[in-house]
């Protein structure tokens, strides 16, 4: 699988991410809880795919993407929400998001399907440029 990233302040969420990738059999997980912390980690980690809460503490996540896009232009970042609406889905496409989900609801299948539709799409972006 993938090498994965969660962006997320909510340790219950960033709990429930890890153990959604760790089913999926991810090579590696890492995870930060601030937005500044998670550029910081992507920056060492080159993670394969960046799963990022939409409303941090620190940081509204369309910044925290505009940061990772502005390192890594076809880095897949899918954002994910706990209060779903399609302004915060257009907003988070808008920016560079690959995928918006909300946690709610969130299944297995589900994050799955979106991680590997995210790499495929960007891998096939960074080679059409």
């Amino acid at each position: 699988m993938t090498k994965i990233l969660i962006i997320d302040d909510s340790p219950e969420d960033t709990a429930l991410l890890r153990s959604l990738c760790e089913q999926m059999q991810a090579k590696g997980i890492d995870s930060a809880a601030s937005g500044s912390e998670g550029v910081a980690r992507f920056e060492k980690t080159r993670a394969d795919c960046v799963l990022l809460d939409y409303h941090l503490a620190d940081n509204n996540g369309l910044s925290v993407l505009s940061a990772l896009k502005a390192r890594d232009p076809f880095v897949p970042v899918i954002v994910l929400s706990g209060r779903g609406s399609e302004e915060l889905a257009a907003a988070a496409v808008k920016a560079g998001a690959t995928r918006y989900l909300t946690k709610r609801g969130l299944s297995l299948d589900m994050l799955r399907t979106a991680i590997e539709a995210s790499i495929r799409w960007m891998q096939h972006a960074a080679m059409s440029r």
